[in-house]
This record gives structure tokens, C-alpha cells and sequence, in this order.
């Protein structure tokens, strides 16, 4: 690992234990603790667990995996049952892929449209042509202008309006999937939507 990746290690590692003994002090409060204190507590120590996460998950994008051969078909189709994406099966399509940074880069593209897409059907679709593949995560929500379409890839950048912190999210999920994707070769890039939303695209050259 080279330094960066040493530092964000060893940060998310120290930070687990003061969130340890909070979780503790907090199990320890007096039963007429106020319940409104207590929640807002839970939801502190609980974005602090997904930021921690989160910096780990970077850490660990910055290493190689090994390329595998791997069927998109298969892979995509399950990622579309497990979150309820709208999905037309695809015919065998082999590919050699990091399978593991392939599935966090999709499922961080997915979550986003899903917690952005203004509760609109996400769905997902993929092309599979000389020898590389092209799978984009299609939503119908408020869309990013197109200023921020990169800006949106810094850790913690967060947009106005509905894309802000009431949302929820660590802000680290777009910069782990830019991470990812580019220690593999691939490019990620946000799109506006004819008739609005987001086209999340990721591109695996051939």
C-alpha cells in the first residue's frame, strides 16, 4: 500500500475505538435520559460509523485485485434483484473484470440514484460491444448541473437543494466508485438526461 492508503487505514482503524466506548456510554445513560438526546446521539455515532466505512472502503480501492473472467449478464442481474432496479436480461457477455471493485462501483452508482431519484423507477443498462461493456445507471431525478458533474466525485461534496445532507450518506460514495474505477482502467462519468435525471455511466474499455 503506498501512503495515502497506509493513512486512511490507520485512521479509520483509531477511530473505532472512541466510537466503541460512545456506543457504551451511550448504552450506560439513565433511563429518564431525554429520548430526544438519546436519537440524535444514535444518529451522530451512526454517521460516524458510515464515514469511518467509508474511508476504509477508500483505502482499500486503491489496491489491485486481480482480473477474473466474469459474465455481466450474471452479475448485473443479480445486482438489479437485490435493489429492484428495472432490468432487461442480457445475453452472456464475458469480460475480464476486478469483480469485486466492478460490484462496490455499481452498487454506489445504484445507491445514489435511489436516494436522489426522487422515488422514481432507477434503472440500469448495459451494452456490450467490442469487447468491452458500457453499463449505465439511468434515474429521473433533480439531475446535477452540469458545472458540478465532476465536482460531485470529491469526497464530502455534497450539492444544494434535494442532493444535500438530509438525504443522508457519508459523501464518500461517488470518490470511492471515481477511486475504484480508475485504479482499474475505467471511467465513470455523470450525465444529464434528456427529459432530466442522471445517466451514471461507467465505461470498461476492451
Amino acid at each position: 500500500m503506498d501512503n495515502r492508503t497506509t493513512l486512511l487505514a490507520g485512521i479509520s482503524h483509531d477511530l473505532r475505538t472512541p466510537l466503541a466506548r460512545l456506543r457504551i456510554a451511550l448504552e450506560m445513560m439513565p433511563e429518564n435520559a431525554k429520548p430526544t438526546l438519546i436519537a440524535r446521539m444514535e444518529r451522530d455515532m451512526e454517521e460516524m460509523n458510515q464515514l469511518i466505512g467509508g474511508f476504509l472502503e477508500l483505502a482499500q480501492g486503491l489496491g489491485q485485485e486481480e482480473k477474473r473472467p466474469v459474465d455481466l449478464a450474471v452479475l448485473l442481474g443479480e445486482l438489479a434483484q437485490d435493489t429492484g432496479l428495472e432490468w432487461r436480461a442480457l445475453p452472456p457477455c464475458i469480460r475480464e473484470v476486478a469483480s469485486v471493485a466492478l460490484r462496490r462501483i455499481l452498487s454506489n452508482l445504484v445507491e445514489n440514484a435511489l436516494r436522489y431519484g426522487g422515488g422514481k423507477p432507477v434503472s440500469m443498462v448495459c451494452d456490450c460491444a467490442d469487447g468491452g461493456a458500457r453499463i449505465s445507471i439511468l434515474d429521473r431525478g433533480p439531475g446535477i448541473p452540469p458545472d458540478q458533474a465532476e465536482e460531485v466525485f470529491r469526497p464530502f461534496y455534497r450539492l444544494e437543494s434535494s442532493r444535500s445532507s438530509a438525504t443522508g450518506g457519508s459523501g464518500l460514495g461517488l470518490a470511492i466508485a471515481r477511486q475504484l474505477a480508475e485504479a482499474n482502467g475505467w471511467k465513470i462519468e455523470l450525465l444529464a438526461r434528456e427529459g432530466g435525471g442522471t445517466e451514471a455511466r461507467l465505461t470498461i474499455p476492451g
